[in-house]
């Protein structure tokens, strides 16, 4: 797996990294026990263990990773349908993973402002802010990955990913 990761991130390590919700989501429930994820109503059903490991190596490849307030809201209220200690251990992680990232606040009444808010919601339009200054959105949303790449933006789609190590 290693190989075919780095292949595909080594050009973009220098950038900084921004993780949409769902991958997020994952990696912290990942990050409890990998075997959540399976059992978890708000991963089951499109994410397994091996997505965890490809997530786990690939962010290893970052050096430092931008959010917004949206994404980790949206986390949140994912994560906290947890119960017992996995819903304390995840926003323990939760909150490390907060500490070590740069959150960046973006206006929701200057990303509305436009028909992109319209397409694609407010945290998706501001994942567009972010890369349109030159940071690379990590992504399972194949429209947001192609609308990023389409104009020159940096975007990984994890579907793609997947489908590399894979082979």
């Amino acid at each position: 797996m290693s190989n075919q990761i780095n292949l595909i991130t080594s050009p973009l390590r220098s950038k900084i990294a921004v993780v949409d919700t769902n991958l997020l989501l994952v990696y912290l429930v990942g990050r409890i026990d990998p075997q959540l994820i399976i059992k978890f109503k708000k991963t089951n059903s499109r994410y397994c263990v091996e997505d965890f490991k490809i997530l786990d190596e690939l962010f290893g490849n970052f050096n430092k990773f931008f959010t917004t307030p949206n994404i980790l809201t949206e986390v949140s209220n994912l994560g906290g349908q947890l119960t017992g200690n996995d819903k304390e251990h995840f926003f323990i992680l939760l909150a490390e993973f907060i500490q070590k990232t740069t959150e960046k606040y973006i206006h929701s009444s200057e990303i509305s402002k436009d028909n992109l808010f319209i397409k694609y919601g407010i945290t998706d339009r501001g994942l567009l802010e972010l890369a349109s200054t030159g940071h690379l959105i990590i992504t399972d949303d194949f429209r947001l990955s192609a609308y990023c790449n389409s104009l020159g933006f940096h975007s990984i789609n994890f579907n793609h990913l997947r489908s590399y190590v894979d082979m």
